[in-house]
């Protein structure tokens, strides 16, 4: 259980709370009430699932009151010393408040979360809830739940708590009630799928606010707001916002508005866009994306052809520890607890006196192999600066199987995507991703194509319309997800055009493979057309990739895709 006595810090943590700065609480506030019925006695009851020191519904009453809405407000949280601070807040408030020192996943100390609602609901909010905004918690200790997948829909593979709260509050809000809701940007990885369908066909979303990261005081993640009302229409737009990084210092330094800075940059997406490309919060398309994204759709995705795995389950240091009752070893953990359990016999390992090494050295040594971390890919190529000892009982090095023969590796970390071939059998560690063509696909289809593809510019386009990375965050990465999901053409190897713009990129990547070196300006473009051509792309439709390139922060995975201009691509047709 978490343990409410302990700091405040750790108690944050451990919650996963995260209290909400006033700009956005303000900009949510002037979001929702505005949505919300209009009703003859013009109340609004709102509720907020993890009300933390109040400071939404403070910014909902006084946007309510200054619209001529009365509210009555409702704030639950599992944290006393929370539910103590929002009362603080409130005394001699006018309106109604009720707060509930309660978990609202597991309302009322229900083990079943629609009855303890139920309780709620009859109890507090008899006509139903108009209104809920909340900024859930994230990250937050769940291992004492012991019944979350059979409770909740969005408790599959790797959610966070966020998930739940999400799906809580859809399921407890009236019909044609507002919600508003400030996440994590992890909510457009491919593992959080499952509540953006439940927002997606539960609700109408309004709206999708790209914030960045600098709006929680030391908090190093990226956030976003969603909005809308809960009704089913799928024919509709979404109004998608994605605010620079230059409106972000202005807003925060007090330069500028950010209601005003989010109804300029709304630009509309279709839902049924999001919906047809597997439920994806697709917030950065305009008119002239969708003839790209509408051919890429109806395409089959790169696991089609291909098979993701990782290597070595460690990291570039190579820090392993080895337990003293059973003698194998495991890697270090990455916490800092005094005591881990041993992966292989289950006992409790105390990490100050067990024995510990390094397997990864600059140095070869006897009974080594080269190992490629994530740091060692260059575009289309790699070069190993590491080597890791082989034979120790316990680590897990994968099937040497893995490693051999030409294999496509990327890179976990970063913005954008890097990806490059290594011909010299190298094991790799936990942040690379060996990608390899399945045994049963045709010989023409090799790992320099699939190199190719993925040092495309047309991938990077793609992954910038998914994931939105215009610019520089904390901890970017790539999920295996991320990389089997990428539209793949549905190759026709009956086709002799296909059959030789496969064998020219092969012929391409090969003869101009230098470790650690970037591929010559011509080769770049001619395999990129050759991409084009099996992608069915012409030279707009690469403009536009172009186009969208070029707009995002300049950093080197963006930047260098840049080297050529989109009309090179086509001076030479195929």
């Amino acid at each position: 259980m978490v343990d409410l006595s302990s700091n405040s810090k750790e108690r944050k943590k451990a919650l996963g709370a995260f209290y909400t700065p006033q700009v956005l609480s303000d900009l949510l506030a002037k979001l929702l009430v505005p949505l919300c019925e209009k009703k003859s006695d013009s109340l609004i009851t709102a509720l907020d699932p993890a009300t933390g020191d109040g400071i939404l519904l403070e910014s909902l009453e006084r946007i309510a009151k200054t619209q001529n809405n009365n509210i009555n407000l409702i704030g639950i949280d599992i944290d006393k010393r929370a539910i103590n601070s929002s009362k603080n807040r409130f005394e001699g408030s006018d309106s109604e408040c009720v707060f509930v020192n309660t978990d609202a996943l597991y309302p009322l100390g229900n083990s079943i979360p629609s009855k303890g609602w139920d309780v709620l609901i009859q109890k507090y909010i008899p006509n139903g809830i108009d209104l809920i905004v909340s900024n859930p918690p994230w990250g937050a200790d769940i291992s004492h739940y012991i019944s979350l997948s059979h409770d909740f829909k969005t408790a599959i593979g790797q959610f966070d708590i966020y998930d739940l709260f999400i799906e809580t509050i859809i399921n407890n809000l009236r019909q044609y009630g507002v919600y508003g809701i400030i996440v994590p940007d992890s909510i457009y990885c491919q593992e959080h799928k499952k509540v953006r369908e439940i927002l997606l066909t539960n609700t109408t979303i309004k709206g999708i606010v790209r914030l960045g990261e600098g709006f929680f005081p030391n908090v190093n993640f990226a956030v976003s707001i969603i909005y809308g009302v809960k009704k089913l229409n799928t024919n509709y737009n979404v109004l998608c916002s994605h605010i620079s990084n230059s409106e972000k210092k202005a807003i925060l330094s007090g330069e500028a508005d950010i209601y005003a800075v989010v109804k300029k940059k709304s630009i509309k997406v279709p839902a049924k866009q999001m919906i047809a490309s597997g439920f994806s919060f697709i917030v950065d398309v305009g008119q002239e994306d969708l003839p790209i994204l509408n051919k890429l759709k109806k395409y089959d995705t790169i696991k089609t052809y291909t098979s993701c795995k990782r290597g070595v389950e460690l990291s570039k240091k190579g820090d392993i520890l080895q337990c003293p009752k059973c003698g194998k070893w495991f890697p270090m953990p990455r916490n800092k607890k005094l005591v881990t359990i041993c992966p292989h016999c289950k006992t409790d390992v105390v990490i100050a006196s067990a024995n510990h090494t390094s397997i990864v050295t600059k140095i070869k040594e006897k009974d080594c192999a080269s190992l490629i971390t994530g740091e060692d890919l260059s575009r289309f190529s790699v070069s190993s600066s590491r080597y890791i000892r082989l034979g120790l009982q316990g680590i897990n090095y994968k099937s040497s199987i893995l490693y051999q023969g030409p294999k496509v590796l990327v890179r976990k970390t970063g913005v954008g995507i890097t990806a490059g071939i290594d011909y010299d059998n190298s094991l790799t560690n936990q942040v690379v991703y060996i990608v390899k063509p399945k045994e049963s696909v045709h010989p023409s289809f090799t790992a320099e194509v699939i190199v190719a593809i993925l040092c495309s510019r047309l991938t990077t386009y793609i992954i910038i319309k998914r994931k939105g990375s215009i610019g520089w965050t904390s901890n970017p990465y790539l999920s295996q997800q991320d990389v089997n999901t990428l539209p793949f053409p549905r190759l026709d190897f009956q086709n002799t055009q296909t059959i030789t713009a496969l064998n020219r990129i092969t012929e391409l990547v090969r003869s101009n493979y230098k470790k650690g070196k970037e591929i010559s300006v011509e080769a770049d473009a001619e395999i990129e057309r050759n991409i084009a051509f099996l992608y069915n792309l012409d030279s707009k439709e690469y403009k536009t990739i172009f186009k969208t390139i070029g707009q995002v922060e300049q950093m080197i995975p963006f930047r260098r895709l840049l080297n050529i201009k989109s009309d090179y691509i086509f001076q030479n047709g195929i």
